[in-house]
């Protein structure tokens, strides 16, 4: 507590900040250097994910938005502090976003409308193998339907059950289930090669033998929900939503989550924790919720 007296009375008398400002900080800071102490975390050893992880614990106790926002302003004030007079070596709080005041909600499916729309009974012709695959990636993996557009055939390793999502800032190796794997499988052995001119590189492509447009991969994501005779507000990033709500409400860590994801600040997570139950705990192959949906 002495690093934390010496940081209260730098932003009070070099900062000059407020004598009820530096009271809110010191309160915020105790908060947040308890849970850490609670969970046997050194300041020196704080990463980003255990950050997130204390705001996550803020918000499932029903602490107000503009709260969690100056919790933020004061643990990033406080790591800069320590890193700036060399108390620590990285500030793991300089990528954590300020959460939006007003944000939408998420719109998810139910495991039970997902299996209806995952429920393929007819996979008779190489399209239809394809369109299966596609929903399972996307639903299995939690991928952005553009990051699905733009992945390539080589960036498929089923030997040790892994894709790799190159595209954009958020670069990942994402691992597979096995019905996630089983449905891949089928689609690049029996279906792809009937498909796809010769020297496409894309993993999944259209009726044209090339790679998808967005506009064109939503329009067979739209013409499923519909078979499925589901009438919420589908949109390309529904079934990662839901994938990312049904991982956290079946004990997922919160942590593999994100960064399966590529979610690397709290305005991203903030969406999905209303959905959480606190009081499931597991990793994500245990409680993935198409683990045991092989036919």
């Amino acid at each position: 507590m002495k690093v934390l007296k010496e940081y209260l009375d730098y932003i009070e008398k070099s900062k000059k900040l407020s004598k009820n400002t530096v009271a809110s900080y010191n309160r915020d800071l105790k908060k947040y250097l308890d849970y850490l102490s609670c969970n046997n975390i050194d300041i020196s050893d704080v990463v980003e994910n255990d950050i997130i992880s204390y705001l996550i614990e803020l918000e499932k106790d029903d602490v107000s938005v503009s709260s969690i926002s100056r919790m933020i302003s004061s643990i990033t004030s406080y790591h800069d502090y320590l890193v700036f007079n060399k108390l620590a070596s990285t500030d793991p709080s300089k990528n954590i976003k300020k959460p939006k005041i007003n944000r939408n909600a998420v719109e998810i499916l139910t495991e039970e409308e997902v299996d209806k729309l995952l429920r393929f009974d007819d996979l008779s012709t190489p399209k239809k193998i394809r369109d299966k695959a596609i929903f399972e990636v996307l639903y299995g993996t939690g991928i952005k339907v553009s990051e699905l557009i733009q992945m390539d055939l080589e960036d498929v390793d089923l030997d040790i059950d892994y894709i790799y999502c190159g595209s954009g800032k958020n670069q990942r190796v994402i691992p597979l289930c096995e019905t996630t794997k089983l449905y891949l499988l089928k689609y690049i052995n029996h279906s792809r090669n009937s498909l796809a001119y010769e020297d496409e590189k894309a993993l999944f492509v259209n009726t044209q033998g090339q790679r998808f447009t967005r506009q064109g991969l939503w329009k067979v994501i739209k013409k499923y929900a519909q078979k499925a005779d589901i009438r919420k507000n589908i949109n390309p990033t529904t079934l990662r939503h839901s994938f990312a709500i049904h991982l956290l409400n079946g004990g997922a860590n919160v942590a593999v989550v994100s960064k399966i994801l590529g979610n690397s600040n709290l305005s991203s997570l903030q969406l999905y924790l209303k959905y959480i139950d606190k009081n499931l705990r597991k990793e994500i192959k245990e409680k993935h919720p198409r683990k045991d949906q092989i036919k």
